[in-house]
């Protein structure tokens, strides 16, 4: 049976759902372009440069922080992501547990470690990154996690193949899903979100927003939470080792 085919015979009913996602991405601001620049004037001019670059904000967007409305203003990659097509436009990915979300982001850095044909500095990176999150709600919504989809969790969680849930995706989206939680492909246990619909969030700007470091080497990842002092829930320690297989991680794009 072909793909098409399979999901389009899929038993999917949308519901109400709510629910909060964490998101990770890097750590940005004026501090990137005010170090290139003499003054302030230099550096709003800049600023005013490369915001005319960038796509134009989505009608839907215009009033919601950058650091929600970013993944729709822009278009997909070549090979689309892992629930929405090269054609289709841009989906705000998150995760349930901030350990999810720390986990992805711990393997996309890997992968780009892993394309390096030497490493050169990049053997072992020191960063930082901003986390947030945001109150989701819908009266339209799907959760791929449920038990109801078990016998199709090894196709929503296959790391090094996107042609299953991309058709899923754009199922959903033909159905008029909002969001949709979907199982973790790298974190066993964790649950994802693909908000594909921007009035899906509850308020126009992150509920909380943090500010973690990052230590990336080819084997470990650690993130800890600027200010987490003693709180042990601020920090987090990945192996690469249990997110690969045969010493490679999979990733359709390579």
């Amino acid at each position: 049976m072909q793909i098409a085919e399979s999901v389009s015979q899929l038993p999917i009913a949308l519901v109400p759902l709510v629910g909060l996602a964490w998101r990770v991405v890097e750590t940005q601001g004026t501090a990137a372009t005010r170090a290139i620049t003499r003054n302030a004037d230099e550096q709003l001019r800049l600023e005013q440069l490369l915001e005319g670059c960038k796509p134009p904000v989505p009608d839907a967007c215009e009033k919601l922080s950058y650091l929600l409305a970013t993944p729709f203003r822009y278009p997909p990659l070549r090979h689309g992501s892992r629930y929405g097509t090269r054609w289709e436009r841009g989906i705000f990915y998150a995760a349930q547990e901030q350990e999810t979300a720390l986990a992805e982001t711990a393997v996309y850095l890997w992968l780009f470690q892993q394309g390096a044909v030497e490493m050169g500095p990049l053997a072992e990176i020191t960063d930082a990154r901003t986390v947030f999150s945001v109150r989701l709600r819908t009266g339209r919504g799907c959760d791929l996690a449920a038990n109801h989809f078990q016998h199709i969790q090894a196709k929503l969680t296959e790391p090094g193949n996107w042609g299953y849930t991309q058709a899923l995706g754009t199922r959903l989206r033909e159905m008029g899903a909002d969001f949709f939680w979907f199982p973790s492909a790298r974190l066993a246990g964790g649950t994802n979100v693909a908000v594909v619909n921007p009035e899906s969030f509850a308020s126009p700007t992150p509920d909380t927003q943090q500010l973690w470091n990052l230590r990336l080497t080819p084997e470990l990842c650690w993130f800890g939470r600027a200010d987490a002092g003693r709180d042990t829930s601020g920090y987090f320690e990945f192996s690469r080792e249990v997110f690969a297989e045969a010493g490679a991680l999979a990733h359709p794009c390579l």
